[in-house]
């Protein structure tokens, strides 16, 4: 009996946080992050499958030398992943950083 529980509760538990990862509704999302001289603001595209499909630059207040260094690196990176939680491009780190954090604030507006 307390392998059946057990294995139900196991279970319960992998559903719960595989799902976590499950971006909601499809459609188009825009939002900003804080990059290394200003904001960044990004447009997410969330496919039928609840994953991540593109990510275009709308605008940015930062160098261009920076997001030039990170952008395409970070935008591929995020969309193999399906995650925002990626590593940052040596050089342009705070740049990386603003970028992932607009894809996040997108993402969560998609739940």
């Amino acid at each position: 009996m307390m392998k059946k529980i057990f294995a139900f509760i196991l279970i319960g538990t992998l559903f719960f946080l595989t799902s976590c990862n499950k971006i909601s509704k499809a459609g188009t999302y825009e939002a900003t992050g804080k990059g290394r001289n200003g904001d960044l603001k990004v447009s997410v595209t969330i496919n039928s499958e609840g994953e991540i499909s593109d990510i275009e630059l709308v605008e940015y207040e930062d160098n261009i030398e920076f997001v030039e260094a990170c952008y395409e690196k970070i935008k591929e990176e995020i969309i193999r992943n399906n995650s925002y939680d990626v590593d940052t491009v040596t050089g342009a780190t705070l740049t990386s950083e603003g970028i992932k954090e607009a894809v996040k604030n997108a993402v969560e507006q998609s739940k």
